[in-house]
């Protein structure tokens, strides 16, 4: 085989213009505009992400809370989608939540946290299973039991997408730089009057919740106060889908990213996660439960991760397609690659450092 001077570059797509959302009529909670900036990103081991980077993000739209159950429920009503929950017809309920009947008629557990009892008839409009329904909780809860692939599904619909990690961190932390909270001076856990500002666990975990911020499972979205840049419940209550992928030992084993940790996280992270803007953690595209749920962006914000396409499958391509065929398979894979020659990879490295540059002056003004 000829040596070629192809090599496989990673580019964003769509990275220079971020979309005006304003001309769009809006599907789901109401948008925030974030400028762009750079921010660092992690920065705090027992929330999962001990290691710091950089990040150059371009302006985007971001959903001021997650979707709640009444803004689901008109996406259903107009695709007749059926989440994944409810075609498995079961899912994960915290088993404090549940009633005795359900504690009887429902014995499955998940062996490393047996705290998660798998319902059957458990779905978003019966988030605690059967008999459960969503009365008093349509407008101002979040939708639950929403696995990847329903949460991009619904994005779809409402001409959104799925933030990017770095999106989502950066959007919760509001205006403040090397923050772990949205409120305050970014590094206290409680309110500066010690009020309970997210909705986490208090008390032994998994027996007894104190409930000194008011609720033992989820909150609604707009019950503690928004960020400086004006977003909702990022912290605690639910976990929120991004569009990154997880790290897992196997490459096979895919798993994307989910942030903010949820109502069974703790303060300092001795039990469950630490509950910070910085807290993540992986599961597979179909998996959802009782503290899973989503928000929506738009814009090309950017510092998104792709999923690396299989190289060996790469390799047989380009034997016996040639680039060509590569380029197609890239494009179908939705990897966010493409083939480029060296020069091409050099001018947009250019431009990106370019990029930053003025970023960087403009916050320096």
């Amino acid at each position: 085989m000829h040596t070629m001077s192809w090599v496989i570059g990673l580019f964003t797509l769509s990275s220079w213009i971020a979309a005006d959302a304003a001309k769009t009529k809006n599907k789901g909670p109401k948008m925030v505009k974030i400028p762009g900036r750079i921010f660092t990103m992690g920065g705090d081991e027992k929330s999962g992400a001990p290691r710091t980077k950089d990040i150059t993000l371009h302006s985007y739209w971001i959903d001021e809370t997650p979707v709640t159950n009444q803004q689901f429920r008109e996406f259903v009503k107009a695709t007749k989608y059926k989440t994944e929950a409810e075609t498995f017809g079961w899912s994960f309920v915290l088993d404090s939540s549940l009633s005795e009947d359900q504690h009887i008629e429902n014995d499955q557990r998940l062996q490393a946290a047996p705290h998660w009892v798998a319902v059957e008839s458990a779905w978003w409009r019966q988030p605690e299973g059967k008999g459960s329904s969503l009365q008093g909780r349509w407008e101002d809860y979040p939708a639950v039991h929403i696995s990847w692939n329903d949460a991009t599904a619904y994005c779809k619909w409402a001409g959104k997408r799925l933030p990017t990690e770095a999106e989502w961190e950066n959007a919760a932390r509001g205006k403040k730089k090397g923050s772990l909270y949205p409120w305050g001076d970014g590094h206290n856990p409680m309110g500066s009057d010690g009020e309970w500002m997210m909705n986490i666990w208090q008390g032994d975990f998994p027996k007894k919740n104190t409930r000194k911020d008011g609720y033992h499972s989820v909150s609604p979205v707009k019950v503690f106060p928004r960020n400086s840049y004006g977003l909702y419940s990022t912290v605690g209550n639910i976990w929120e889908w991004t569009s990154d992928p997880f790290p897992t030992q196997n490459p096979k084993d895919e798993q994307w990213t989910l942030k903010g940790g949820s109502f069974i996280d703790s303060l300092d992270g001795s039990f469950n996660h630490k509950a910070t803007v910085v807290t993540r953690m992986g599961n597979t595209a179909d998996s959802g439960s009782y503290n899973t749920g989503f928000r929506c962006a738009r814009g090309s914000g950017g510092g998104g991760r792709k999923r690396p396409p299989d190289q060996e499958k790469i390799q047989k391509i380009l034997e016996e397609g040639g680039v060509e065929a590569v380029e197609k398979y890239l494009a179908e894979s939705g990897s966010g690659m493409q083939v480029a020659t060296p020069a091409e990879l050099e001018k947009k490295r250019e431009a990106l450092a370019k990029m930053k540059q003025q970023l960087a002056e403009q916050e320096e003004l």
